[in-house]
């Protein structure tokens, strides 16, 4: 048994659509963006947070995933968090949410004892492409991407259990647990 700081359930892209991804945008000139890196890529399933036993968080995650069913997803559209129009996240979203929501309600669900209520906001599936700075419009990048799909749909066969480690260039994630779905 040990602790986790900041965990964190995921799907990762398979490497086709990270791909996909990485030829969206020249990343230079865009000053008010901090572009995330291509390893931070990942669709988050749901945030945990500081987990006294990472043991119990497995053997939950574990029970509640073996058998939801693999979701079949597209990276498309794009969004920011709170909006467009006072964005302190830039993200891509996901064609058709809901089968990524039957995963997320399964381990919400299951996990709840880990889960802080702060932490039980609705689910948005997306994936952050940058931060900014300061709140700021990005109305013109939201639109751009309305309805582009990125790469190819692709089933999500696995999500994985990670923790964050804050950096000076970013988060670095360490797999904990990997749980595949049928």
């Amino acid at each position: 048994m040990s602790a986790l700081k900041r965990a964190f359930l995921a799907v990762v892209p398979p490497a086709e659509v990270l791909d996909a991804i990485d030829g969206l945008f020249d990343r230079t000139g865009r000053s008010k963006l901090q572009w995330t890196r291509r390893d931070q890529w990942h669709l988050t399933v749901q945030y945990f947070g500081k987990v006294a036993d990472d043991d119990a968080l497995v053997g939950t995650l574990a029970g509640a995933l073996d058998s939801v069913a693999a979701p079949t997803v597209q990276v498309r559209g794009a969004g920011g968090f709170p909006s467009a129009r006072r964005a302190v996240v830039f993200w891509l979203g996901v064609a058709d949410g809901d089968p990524l929501r039957a995963v997320h309600r399964a381990v919400a669900e299951a996990a709840g004892e880990f889960i802080r209520p702060r932490d039980l906001a609705p689910f948005v599936p997306h994936l952050t492409l940058a931060r900014l700075k300061n709140a700021s419009k990005i109305v013109d990048e939201v639109d751009a991407l309305a309805d582009v799909g990125v790469g190819s749909p692709w089933t999500v066969d696995e999500v994985v259990l990670l923790e964050s480690e804050p950096g000076r260039g970013g988060s670095t994630y360490r797999r904990i647990a990997g749980f595949t779905l049928t």
